[in-house]
């Protein structure tokens, strides 16, 4: 009879536990499908309700299924509490770990881009689908709205954040991921987590600073902490970072760079420089000079590549450095420019704004010879320095060049020079 009542009393237990793990795993709500219907910028707008006991609930946002089911609005508000304001939100999936009570209503904003004009694209079907789930106790601690590219990826996202034992640093990583705040208070939060140098949140850090989908002044703000940690393996993050379209991403990372010595960049922004195309050179030059990056022994030592494309590239950055060290690189290249561009030069000088280049531009505006074929380039120059000595020169160029672009510019640096027009 023990024997018997002891088996009884596990199976009891084990169908105990076997109930408490299916409930683990049983949604309290959906998943519940949610479509833009009306289009073109139209709200679409639900609510529903549904029913839990008071605690911690993981949401689970999925926005599509494939990337162009995705809608491009999302607003979402739990109890009264906005949970995410009206925003693009291009994660797949947004985790909310939130308390919930017994009752609960929630409303769902989704919607299209406005299209320009009276363009009314085909626009394919999309949705947004929403479950409520008990929390997993991996993850229960962490509070928040949190994107995801994969809903796997939750519990190694949570793990990111719990390295971070300094209870100060940790709420700050937190604040610095989470969807519910504004912009501003997230790039907030990620400066005072970058001040405390804390090695533990690095790696939340280049997660969020390599994550397309975060907003680009979180992702800026992530790569100065990042750099601020002085770690040399992330370097080329950020060089790839200085070639980002999204000037809030590529000047932080020039910046990022500038806090490490130059010669462990040297190499890799020489090879990042050389392999520039057209279209993204001029945006990678603003994002250096922008940041107050100065690599000028790196841009130094490129003047000398035998490539005259990389040579005159590294000519221009050091023009537009207005540093002192580089306009004296400069004005010894003017005095001996070997196989460089002389066009870049001069121009580079022009851009550096250093009045020490101003008796050497006027000599070479007065050597018809030595100015031939830059006289454009030379007008520009003294005309940028201002010096009003540079008038007669202009003026003797326009008369005597037989180039109709060269032509242009030279009216063009005259009239910038004296503010009057040629005559």
């Amino acid at each position: 009879m023990r024997t018997i009542g002891l088996i009884t009393m596990l199976f009891l237990c084990l169908v105990t536990l076997q109930g408490t793990a299916a409930a683990v795993d049983q949604a309290v709500f959906g998943p519940t499908t949610y479509n833009v219907k009306d289009r073109y910028g139209v709200p679409n707008r639900y609510t529903a309700s549904f029913s839990a006991t008071d605690g911690i609930y993981l949401i689970k946002v999925q926005n599509g299924d494939k990337p162009y089911e995705q809608s491009d609005w999302i607003e979402l508000t739990m109890n009264g509490e906005k949970l995410l304001a009206d925003g693009k939100y291009p994660y797949p999936f947004i985790a909310g770990i939130v308390p919930l009570k017994k009752e609960n209503t929630f409303q769902l904003v989704v919607k299209d881009d406005r299209p320009s004009g009276f363009k009314r694209p085909v626009l394919p079907p999309r949705f947004v689908t929403i479950s409520v789930w008990p929390v997993p106790a991996d993850v229960a601690s962490l509070q928040g709205l949190f994107g995801l590219k994969s809903w796997d990826g939750l519990s190694a996202f949570a793990q990111l954040i719990f390295k971070i034992q300094d209870p100060q640093a940790m709420a700050n990583a937190i604040r610095g991921a989470d969807l519910r705040l504004s912009v501003d208070a997230r790039a907030e939060a990620l400066r005072n987590l970058s001040d405390k140098k804390i090695p533990a949140a690095a790696e939340l850090l280049a997660n969020l600073y390599r994550d397309i989908f975060c907003v680009e002044e979180v992702r800026g703000e992530a790569a100065i902490g990042l750099a601020l940690l002085g770690d040399t393996k992330y370097i080329p993050f950020f060089m790839q970072g200085i070639m980002d379209p999204e000037v809030k991403v590529s000047i932080p990372s020039a910046r990022a760079l500038s806090l490490y010595r130059e010669e462990d960049t040297q190499d890799q922004l020489t090879t990042v420089l050389s392999r520039l195309d057209a279209i993204r050179k001029d945006a990678v030059i603003r994002s250096i000079v922008k940041a107050g990056w100065k690599p000028v022994s790196t841009l130094v030592k490129m003047t000398d590549n035998t490539d005259p494309q990389v040579s005159s590239l590294a000519i221009g950055i050091l023009g537009e450095m207005r540093e002192k060290r580089a306009t004296d690189h400069l004005l010894q290249l003017l005095s001996e420019p070997g196989k460089r561009s002389m066009a870049a030069i001069v121009s580079a000088l022009g851009d550096a704004k250093d009045l020490r280049a101003v008796e050497p531009l006027l000599q070479l505006a007065n050597d018809k010879e030595k100015r031939k074929n830059i006289e454009a380039e030379v007008g520009e120059a003294l005309a940028d320095l201002g010096d009003q000595r540079a008038a007669a020169p202009i003026s003797d160029m326009l008369k005597t060049t037989t180039n109709p672009q060269a032509f242009g510019r030279l009216l063009a640096a005259y009239k910038k020079l004296t503010g009057k027009d040629f005559k």
